[in-house]
């Protein structure tokens, strides 16, 4: 056998000097500039994509908002290790000997755009609206149960009406990425009287754009070199002063949200036209934000005004200032979920709740009636009503046609006030003061516990 194996080495050999004498032979000689120019041709467009891109982000930076600082995380977020096994079980309550296991908070967010990317935070302030900056605007569209045009009768004119959007209709407001910026003394362009501080801060609003020819090609380039893509951006005054508001053109409006009607400040000039192509929008697309002199009252399970000493009030929150959801339920809901194809890991971000905590075991917030935050206290109003929205993953803005809403509802249905086949997670709070504050890490006890009884608006 080895002789055989021989043999036949020594003919390849054979072959390889021949062919590759004759194969060599057939390849012309690449002269050097040529080799240059070839190495040339392939690098520098990626190169003068990647400065194409650069110059367009020194061009934003350059435009941020005068006086103002931009809230947010300088880590990329305290969810980075939600899939850690630790978080898939409770622990016991804070004692004093077993001060390592305390509950906390482990991760705080806020969405300055109803439905649209939120901002996680560090620490935050709490108003009687919730967390201060949450859900102060929401997109709305222009509705009719028919066409109008110059000669249509008033009254029918007036069946056009703005309702509020949510994911629920158009997934990919996931994809808008939101910046929270406020004033802030301490920044070099600080002054008093600046646009951006005399408005209360600004929203920057960004979402995934890519311009017509060869710029949109450069953008795209630069932006994959990156790890990103292109976006077109807009901003918003937060909180605009009268003379903004009659300098922009700025209009009050009724708008409804659920089953109310309010009247709220329409942004609408402010939004580009791209945005609602984006989205897939075919109606007249607004942007709301909430007035502030008539701010959303809070009744149904919320504690009464004569108990907490003042009327609980949101800005276009669902229901509730507050939302608070805890992670081991998350994971438990994942463990129960059916290993469908498609199905991606069960982010507590989809859930879009102001708080994320760690500790208790899963569902057991579900008898909580009233606790505390670190220094402050929490009326603890409800259960969260859930609909099909966290279907939709908050990074690519894709919805799944099933879970996790078929899941919570098959062994979730817990809540006779929903009504039949409502799955629930997490619980809608109220704060006890007007004011206070929430930082991550901060302890959670539990100060009283009893049934709940969601009631419908």
């Amino acid at each position: 056998m080895s002789a055989l194996i021989e043999q036949y080495r020594e003919l390849l050999e054979d072959y390889y000097e021949t062919y590759s004498e004759q194969l060599l032979d057939q390849i012309p000689v690449i002269s050097t500039q040529t080799y240059v120019l070839t190495v040339l041709a392939i690098c520098i467009p990626p190169i003068i994509a990647l400065i194409f891109y650069e110059r367009e982000q020194a061009r934003l930076r350059a435009e941020e908002p005068k006086g103002c600082r931009k809230l947010g995380l300088k880590i990329e977020s305290n969810l980075l290790n939600e899939f850690d096994r630790k978080f898939s079980e409770g622990r016991p309550p804070s004692t004093e000997e077993t001060s390592a296991e305390w509950w906390r908070l482990k991760s705080l967010w806020i969405y300055p755009v109803k439905s649209c990317r939120g901002v996680e935070l560090n620490r935050g302030s709490v108003i009687a609206t919730g967390m201060e900056y949450d859900r102060q605007f929401t997109f709305a569209q222009l509705k009719s149960p028919f066409p109008v045009n110059a000669a249509t009768p008033e009254k029918e004119k007036a069946a056009h009406k703005w309702e509020f959007i949510t994911q629920r209709q158009f997934p990919l407001l996931a994809k808008l990425r939101t910046e929270m910026w406020v004033p802030d003394q301490s920044v070099d362009t600080y002054t008093p009287h600046a646009e951006d501080v005399e408005s209360g801060g600004v929203i920057i609003l960004s979402f995934p754009y890519q311009e017509a020819g060869w710029r949109g090609i450069m953008a795209k380039w630069g932006a994959s070199v990156k790890g990103t893509y292109p976006e077109k951006q807009f901003r918003i005054p937060f909180d605009p002063s009268p003379v903004q508001i009659e300098k922009a053109g700025y209009s009050y409006e009724k708008m409804t949200i659920w089953k109310e009607t309010v009247t709220a400040l329409n942004l609408e000039i402010e939004i580009p036209d791209e945005l609602r192509y984006y989205l897939g929008i075919s109606n007249k697309l607004g942007l709301f934000r909430i007035d502030n002199s008539k701010l959303r009252e809070v009744h149904r399970n919320a504690p009464k005004k004569e108990e907490l000493g003042y009327q609980p009030v949101t800005g276009f929150q669902d229901a509730y200032p507050l939302h608070l959801i805890n992670l081991a339920s998350v994971r438990d809901v994942e463990r129960q979920m059916p290993k469908v194809k498609g199905a991606p890991r069960l982010s507590a971000a989809r859930f879009r709740a102001n708080l994320i905590i760690t500790g208790p075991d899963a569902y057991h917030e579900d008898t909580w009636r009233r606790i505390k935050i670190g220094y402050y206290e929490y009326d603890v109003s409800c259960r969260t009503a859930r609909c099909k929205m966290p279907n939709v993953d908050q990074v690519t803005g894709e919805r799944h046609p099933s879970e996790p809403d078929q899941t919570l509802r098959s062994f979730r249905a817990v809540d006779a006030g929903t009504g039949p086949n409502v799955g629930c997670l997490g619980m809608q709070m109220v704060p006890i003061a007007k004011e206070s504050s929430l930082r991550v890490g901060d302890e959670i006890t539990v100060l009283e516990v009893g049934d709940h009884e969601y009631i419908k608006q």
